[in-house]
């Protein structure tokens, strides 16, 4: 009866978290990019968008939300890329930790390079 109850509450496990935040970001990076695209045509095309929506994006909506899409996009995106790198560097290496220190260098050294970017 033990086992049974073991069994039923498995221990937290750092791996699993990883990998539903990997999936949310893959998944919410695709809708954001999306986003992405439609507002850029709604700045370069914007009767034909402004009709497809039926008015939801006017011109105006549109350079909004492209303006604002561009750091989560990054982010999404960003955390995906870096989870990827993270996995092959562990089938590579065998090594979690060093392959996790990898990754969150390899990103800390890309936003700071974008975070430059921004301020210049």
């Amino acid at each position: 009866m033990d086992t049974a109850i073991k069994s039923a509450a498995s221990p937290f496990r750092l791996e699993r978290v990883l990998s539903l935040f990997d999936r949310f970001a893959a998944w919410g990076s695709a809708a954001i990019l999306v986003l992405y695209v439609v507002s850029g045509f709604g700045l370069t095309r914007t009767e034909q968008v402004s009709n497809l929506t039926g008015g939801v994006i006017s011109r105006g909506f549109a350079f909004t939300l492209h303006n604002n899409l561009y750091i989560p996009l990054l982010v999404f995106f960003g955390f995906h890329t870096f989870m990827g790198l993270r996995r092959a560097l562990i089938r590579t290496t065998r090594q979690k930790s060093l392959a996790g220190w990898v990754a969150v260098g390899a990103g800390a050294v890309v936003v700071t390079y974008l975070a430059v970017l921004g301020l210049a």
